[in-house]
Formats: C-alpha cells, sequence, structure tokens
C-alpha cells in the first residue's frame, strides 16, 4: 500500500511538473542570464558569462537540422567537427578550475546538498549502405545529465534524498534515417532519479524512482570506458533500420536486433545488503509511473561482487528480472563480470544474457588497456565485440565489432572520445540485410 500511494503521489506530482512543456530557444536563453544570487554564488558569478557562451553555442548547433548526406561522401564533415571542437573548447574553459569541495556546499547546520552532472555531446554519422546520416545528438549511452543529493552531515543521520534528470537534448537512441528529433524537448521520462535512501545496520533501502537491481550490471566496465563503448548499443543507435540489399529500409532496427537485457529504472522499492567479503545482495519490486497506462509489475534479483586478487581489481554482477503483465510473466538472466591488471592498465569486460521465450541471447566482450601516453590525462584503447542469436526471430544472428579511443583532460573534468561500431543482422527468410557502419566523435564535460 505504501509503494502504491508514493508512487500515485509521485506521478501526480510528475504530471503537474511536466504539463507546462518548454522550447530549447526558451530555456538557453535562461540559462544565458543573469546568475542568481544565493549559495555558492562567488563560484556562479565567476563562470556564468563563459556558460553563456556554451548556451549560444549549443543552442546555434541544436537549431540547425543535420541532413543525410549521400553515399561516398564523407560521413564526418569538416562544418560538424568545427562545431564539436568549438564545443569541447567551451567546455574545457568552462571547467577551470573545478576543485572537488566546490561541489557541495551546506544547507543549514546539518544538511549538506550535494551536486554533480555532464553534458556528452557527440556528432553521430550512420552508414547504412545506401545513405550516411549525421547529427550532433546527446549520446545516449552517457546522455546529458543534472543531480544532487540532500544528506546529513557526516555522522548526522540515516536519510537522504536523491534527484537526477537527463537534460533533454536530442538523444542519439532515437535518431535515425527518418527521424530527427527536436534538439531540444526534455519530458517527463527524462527524470532518472527521484528516491528517498534509507541507510541501516543491514543494508540500504531505497523508495522512489530509480533503478531496479539488474540496472547497469550487463555494463560491468574498470576501464572507464562506458562513455563510447557498453553492452547497452540501443541507446547509441538503437533507432537505425537495417536496408535490405535492394536498398530499402527494412523496418528492423538495431534495437529490434541488439541488446543486453539490461534493467531499467522504475518507481519501486529496493533494497540492498551490506557487503559480505566483497558480496552484496539486491532485490526490488517496482512498477513505471512515467509512462500512462502501463500497468506491468516489474521485481529482480542480484548478486554483485568488488574485490582485489593480488594485482588484480575484479567487479562483477549477475541477476534475474521478472516483467508481469496482464497475460504471461517474462524474465531475463544477465550478467558481466570486469578484471583490471593494476600495473599495466590492461583490462577486460565479458557479459552475457538470455531472454525467456526465445527471447535472444548474447555474449559481448570488450579489451582496453589504459595508457600514461600524455601528461593531461589517461589514454584508453578499446576493442569490443557483440554475438547475438534469436532476437528478432528464431535462427537469426546479430553481430557486432567496434574500436574506440579516450582521451582524458583532467584538469578539465573532460573526456574526448571516437569510437566506430559495424552492425550485421542476418535471419531464416530469403531477405538479406546491408551492414551498418557508426562513427561517433564526441565529447563529455562533468561539472
Amino acid at each position: 500500500m505504501l509503494l502504491y500511494l508514493s508512487g500515485f503521489i509521485l506521478s501526480g506530482g510528475i504530471q503537474s511538473i511536466c504539463s507546462n512543456r518548454r522550447t530549447v530557444q526558451g530555456f538557453l536563453p535562461r540559462m544565458a542570464q543573469t546568475p542568481p544570487a544565493g549559495l555558492n554564488g562567488a563560484r556562479i558569478g565567476d563562470n556564468w558569462n563563459r556558460r553563456k557562451g556554451l548556451a549560444q553555442l549549443i543552442g546555434s548547433e541544436f537549431s540547425a537540422p543535420a541532413q543525410p548526406t549521400a553515399i561516398g561522401q564523407r560521413i564526418f564533415t569538416l562544418r560538424h567537427l568545427t562545431k564539436l571542437l568549438s564545443i569541447c573548447t567551451v567546455a574545457a574553459f568552462l571547467a577551470v578550475p573545478a576543485k572537488a569541495n566546490e561541489q557541495k556546499f551546506q544547507l543549514g547546520s546539518g544538511i549538506t546538498v550535494r551536486y554533480y552532472g555532464w553534458f556528452s555531446f557527440a556528432n553521430q554519422s550512420i552508414d547504412d549502405g545506401v545513405t550516411t546520416t549525421s547529427n550532433i545528438v546527446d549520446y545516449s549511452g552517457s546522455g546529458s545529465r543534472f543531480g544532487f543529493f540532500i544528506e546529513p552531515v557526516e555522522g548526522g543521520g540515516p536519510l537522504s534524498f536523491q534527484f537526477e534528470t537527463g537534460l533533454g537534448f536530442r538523444p542519439s537512441q532515437k535518431t535515425s534515417q527518418t527521424n530527427t528529433p527536436d534538439s531540444w524537448d526534455w519530458g517527463r521520462k527524462d527524470l532518472r532519479h527521484v528516491q528517498l535512501i534509507l541507510t541501516t545496520g543491514i543494508g540500504t533501502f531505497r523508495l522512489g524512482q530509480g533503478s531496479m537491481t539488474t540496472d547497469g550490471e550487463a555494463e560491468a566496465d574498470l576501464g572507464g570506458t562506458v562513455v563510447v563503448a557498453k553492452s547497452t548499443i540501443p541507446e547509441s543507435h538503437g533507432a537505425f533500420q537495417f536496408r535490405t540489399t535492394g536498398g530499402a529500409l527494412s523496418g528492423i532496427t538495431i534495437a529490434n536486433t541488439f541488446n543486453n537485457f539490461d534493467g531499467a529504472r522504475r518507481f519501486r522499492l529496493r533494497f540492498d545488503t551490506k557487503s559480505y567479503s566483497g558480496f552484496s545482495l539486491a532485490a526490488a519490486y517496482g512498477q513505471e509511473v512515467l509512462t500512462s497506462g502501463n500497468t506491468d509489475e516489474f521485481y529482480d534479483v542480484s548478486l554483485s561482487y568488488q574485490g582485489t586478487v593480488g594485482d588484480f581489481n575484479i567487479v562483477g554482477a549477475i541477476g534475474t528480472s521478472y516483467t508481469k503483465t496482464a497475460i504471461s510473466t517474462n524474465h531475463n538472466t544477465l550478467g558481466s563480470v570486469a578484471v583490471l591488471h593494476k600495473p599495466t592498465g590492461l583490462n577486460l569486460s565479458v557479459a552475457a544474457g538470455q531472454a525467456s521465450n526465445n527471447g535472444g541471447s548474447y555474449v559481448y566482450l570488450k579489451g582496453g588497456w589504459t595508457a600514461d601516453l600524455i601528461s593531461a590525462g589517461h589514454t584508453k584503447f578499446i576493442l569490443e565485440g557483440l554475438s547475438g542469436n534469436d532476437y528478432l526471430t528464431s535462427a537469426s544472428r546479430s553481430d557486432m565489432w567496434g574500436v574506440a579511443l579516450i582521451q582524458n583532460f583532467d584538469t578539465q573534468n573532460l573526456e574526448v572520445y571516437a569510437g566506430y561500431r559495424g552492425f550485421s543482422y542476418d535471419d531464416a527468410t530469403a531477405l538479406a540485410y546491408q551492414d551498418i557502419g557508426a562513427l561517433q566523435i564526441g565529447a563529455r564535460w562533468r561539472f
């Protein structure tokens, strides 16, 4: 009953908040207005003129619709490169100086507000064998976001609150050959976390919108490379369609044919035990409150591990999720493990999963090397691949391979990356499908 009432209250509040839609032409000018007075005003005032420049630059780029280019032309144009580098330059300028103690402030005598977030933009160019579609997007695999915790000062109490939202810029996961989303369109589904967190002697309880226990369990990573390379492929290119060898769009998308069965965020009650010898159990029950008319029920359980063995850091998780609909109950089993060799920086991630009712299965591998090649920050090299079966139809096959490079700029809190992925799909029908090539060059700036 508590869960039901809390969900009703939250969903009602969200509807009220979201009833007044805004456009980017309204939001970005407000970003560029005079800074508000208040806590931490010195830092805000120092950087506001630079933030105004970022708002104007982002607004000018997103206001111009990207145009598909014919096959044979460059899939990454000089214009897009110049704009992207301009965004990265402004972001780097904004980030200096960046002190850890400037990311929180005290509210009264016993409450701390700790905030965080990032912008994550990329030029995405997709070659489907006939045309190349290029857009500046908010790269959904690590989408732009803002969040904060309200928590007691150390030793002040067990209860805290978290709020986190996506920023609503054009998402890569919805961009395709036939659809270019609005440059900015924030909606209720951009809410990521709105939850109370209670820490006790036996573990942690969470109530509200947030991650189910299997959310992220197929993405174990110790190389710090999920900004451009991870097993959740639909977030990056999911809406793009394969073309038949005759050149027609098939209606079969990357999201249809590549799925790691990773958990989602719901309005849920979740409990995580304390860690014992590196192991922790978690369970959750939730409902979907951000989509109207969804009466499904969701529950999952998982086991995770984090530890060190000699020169190796190890993290891993395995879990099962269930979705109860009006007519059936489906479940997915998934897991991943990552290993880092600390002396060399070599790292490996492995993920696998299977859906019930012949819903598909896969194995994902990612290998990386973190090197200190320049003083600015780590340089990271990544190779990845996924092999899947039976996603859309029985006897179908889905394959992906990818390469990526990330350069960190520690002082600026900036990651600049480039990645390429190749996709192929085959099924038992008489149709044959052309491969898809996906290039993404972008940057993520943390604040």
